[in-house]
């Protein structure tokens, strides 16, 4: 088979070929590319940016292109895939393939579901600080920030807009889980679901497993990066464990650090048009949490891994989620897991058993959980037992592998080939 991949950045092959720095996003395409590869089928993968040109880089083809549909059917007429598949259904990349490519060879896969995501995604932030005042209006302007959350809503309701144009051209969609592929069939109720797994980044497929005699007792492991991510409600929860366990670390993996010393007329403005950042700065610092905190900035894989073997417990704390990877890597290296019980967390973590789901809106119980598994040594032993056993079958690299090439070898024989 020829298959031919648009994705939304350049994959580390690509990267390092150009001298750039490897994307820390994006994992489950490198861990997926490497299985269609070593099957011995044919892959072509194309993304969006610069610099343009056709690549060959360890016996893969790549191109860098224009976002627009005429350079992405040029691409498919040179090349000829058997199939084209779509990961990321928001972008306007995902929009231009979709308008050039056959629908009968063409699968989508929803990654963040912005359809529903854009709803959520201030969730827990009060209206005032989300507003978008004269003040924001008037930085922008001069070109000195003003990034008010509710422009930045408002960009998410733009690509929702194109994500559903996108799952309404596409007679196939992957939704990455069965929320996802409820997602899928709300926005295209004549869409065909062809579920399919993903792959985790291969430095999660080890040995290495958690061991709570030698982890860092009383640390967490989080992330800090978008609203979605509700690190502002991890942080009401943070503020009451501490009080019982004022030893507590958090280790929070960032792309971007908060703190920021603005002191004068800089701290007035910025108090007048926050962006997330600042609201993020202002819990820190109403409930002295920054001794307890420690941002990482992006790390590697094997970072992250090490990181997150010597953390007492992995937290999401979305307010809404599809297949969290992050989740699914914490589990697999049985660190005992918390996460809210939003989108398709639900479908990995059964409370209780192999970890522990809370309400999104109820940080307090976020918090019990959390001394919960600082206290009891046998739960946690269990959760990452029984979390380390959910996550290698729902990860399991060669079973998905094997049924993503299904789904491709059912979509050629549906178009005729």
């Amino acid at each position: 088979m020829k298959i031919l991949w648009l994705v939304n950045i350049l994959l580390p092959e690509l990267s390092e070929h150009l001298g750039r720095t490897p994307s820390v996003f994006g994992g489950w395409l490198t861990g997926a590319m490497q299985g269609i590869r070593e099957a011995g089928h044919q892959l072509v993968i194309c993304t969006t940016g610069s610099p343009v040109g056709r690549y060959e880089v360890r016996g893969l083809t790549y191109y860098i292109v224009p976002d627009d549909s005429a350079e992405m059917r040029a691409v498919l007429d040179r090349e000829k895939p058997d199939v084209v598949h779509i990961y990321g259904t928001e972008f306007p990349q995902a929009l231009s393939m979709a308008r050039a490519a056959d629908p009968e060879r063409l699968l989508v896969t929803i990654q963040g579901a912005m359809t529903y995501l854009q709803t959520a995604v201030y969730a827990g932030i009060p209206e005032k600080i989300c507003r978008d005042t004269w003040l924001h209006k008037l930085l922008r302007r001069f070109h000195k920030g003003g990034q008010s959350m509710e422009l930045q809503k408002r960009s998410y309701q733009k690509r929702a807009a194109i994500e559903r144009e996108v799952l309404t051209r596409a007679k196939y969609i992957n939704g990455g889980s069965h929320w996802g592929d409820v997602v899928a069939r709300s926005v295209n109720p004549n869409c065909t679901v062809m579920s399919c797994g993903l792959v985790l980044r291969p430095e999660f497929y080890t040995e290495l497993r958690w061991d709570l005699a030698v982890c860092e007792k009383h640390s967490i492991y989080t992330l800090f990066s978008y609203p979605i991510k509700g690190f502002h409600m991890f942080l009401e929860a943070l503020r009451l464990v501490v009080t019982e366990y004022p030893n507590t670390k958090v280790y929070v993996v960032s792309n971007k650090l908060p703190y920021r010393r603005y002191t004068g007329l800089k701290k007035r403005i910025m108090d007048l048009a926050p962006d997330y950042n600042w609201y993020v700065q202002g819990i820190v610092e109403a409930y002295g949490l920054q001794k307890h905190l420690v941002f990482l900035g992006s790390l590697s894989a094997k970072q992250v891994r090490e990181r997150m073997l010597r953390s007492h417990v992995f937290v999401s704390a979305s307010s809404i989620e599809n297949q969290s990877t992050s989740l699914g890597e914490a589990m697999i290296l049985g660190v005992p897991c918390i996460a809210s019980c939003v989108g398709a967390v639900q479908e990995y973590i059964e409370d209780g058993r192999n970890g522990f789901l809370y309400p999104f809106s109820e940080p307090y119980l976020l918090a019990d959980k959390i001394t919960t598994l600082f206290t009891n040594d046998e739960l946690a032993k269990q959760f990452s037992e029984n979390g380390r056993a959910r996550s290698k079958s729902a990860y399991d690299p060669d079973q998905n592998i094997q049924t993503l090439l299904g789904v491709y070898r059912t979509m050629i024989e549906k178009a005729g080939k």
